[in-house]
C-alpha cells in the first residue's frame, strides 16, 4: 500500500514548523472549495481531498516546490532503487475529474477516463470499485505505485445529469495550465457541496457560473 511511503511526507510537512502552513492551506482551500463541517456527509472525503492538494500539488512558500516534490528533492540520494522509483512516481500523481468507462475483468478495476485530457487510466482498487456505476463522474487522485495506478482516498462524485455543463467548463480551460484546471476543479466542489446542503434549490441553479445563489 502506497499510504506507508506518504506517512513520512505528511509527518514532517504538517508538524513543527509547518503546522502554520497547513492552517494557512486549509483557509486556501476551502475558501475555493467550500467549507466543510464534521457533520457534512462528504467531510472526511474533502479532507482527505485537502491533504492530498497540500501534499502534491500546493507550493511551499519559498520553496516553489509542493511538499511531496520537495521530500524527493531533498532525500533522493539516501533512497534505496525501490524508494526512489516510489517517490519519483509520487511527484506525477493525476489529480482531474473522471469518469468511468468501464469495469476490468471481474471487477477488479476500473477504467476511467481524466476528461482534462482524455488519457486513459486502468486503476487497481479493489476497495472502492464496489461502489462505482458506469459513467460516473467524480473528483478523484491516481496515485502510481509500484507499476500500478491507485485511487488516493479522497472522492467527490458530481451528479451524471450535469455531464453536459462539466464538459463544457473543462473545454474552456483543456489547453490552458494546470492552477487554471485546478481552480476549475476546487469550483465544482463547492458546487457540489451547495447542492448538499440546499436540495430544495434546482440543481441547475446550482452548478452553474450565471447564479447569484
Amino acid at each position: 500500500m502506497y499510504q506507508k511511503y506518504l506517512e513520512p511526507v505528511i509527518e514532517e510537512f504538517t508538524t513543527g514548523d509547518y503546522y502554520r502552513e497547513v492552517y494557512n492551506a486549509k483557509q486556501e482551500y476551502f475558501d475555493k472549495s467550500g467549507v466543510v463541517y464534521e457533520d457534512d456527509v462528504e467531510f472526511e472525503q474533502r479532507m482527505c481531498i485537502f491533504m492530498d492538494w497540500y501534499l502534491f500539488d500546493r507550493d511551499l512558500p519559498g520553496v516553489d516546490l509542493p511538499p511531496i516534490k520537495y521530500y524527493f528533492r531533498k532525500n533522493k540520494d539516501a533512497f534505496s532503487n525501490e524508494e526512489l522509483n516510489i517517490y519519483r512516481d509520487f511527484c506525477n500523481t493525476a489529480h482531474s475529474v473522471f469518469r468511468l468507462k468501464r469495469f476490468t475483468w471481474l471487477r477488479k478495476g476500473l477504467v476511467v477516463v481524466d476528461l482534462f485530457s482524455n488519457k486513459m487510466f486502468t486503476v487497481t482498487d479493489l476497495e472502492v470499485n464496489r461502489g462505482f456505476a458506469r459513467g460516473d463522474i467524480f473528483e478523484a487522485r491516481i496515485i502510481p505505485f509500484k507499476g500500478v495506478c491507485e485511487f488516493s482516498r479522497g472522492f467527490c462524485f458530481h451528479p451524471v445529469e450535469m455531464e453536459s455543463f462539466i464538459m463544457n467548463e473543462i473545454k474552456k480551460v483543456r489547453f490552458q495550465d494546470k492552477n487554471r484546471q485546478t481552480k476549475l476543479i476546487l469550483q465544482l466542489a463547492a458546487m457540489k457541496l451547495k447542492h448538499l446542503r440546499f436540495q430544495h434549490i434546482g440543481i441547475k441553479h446550482i452548478y452553474t457560473f450565471q447564479s447569484r445563489f
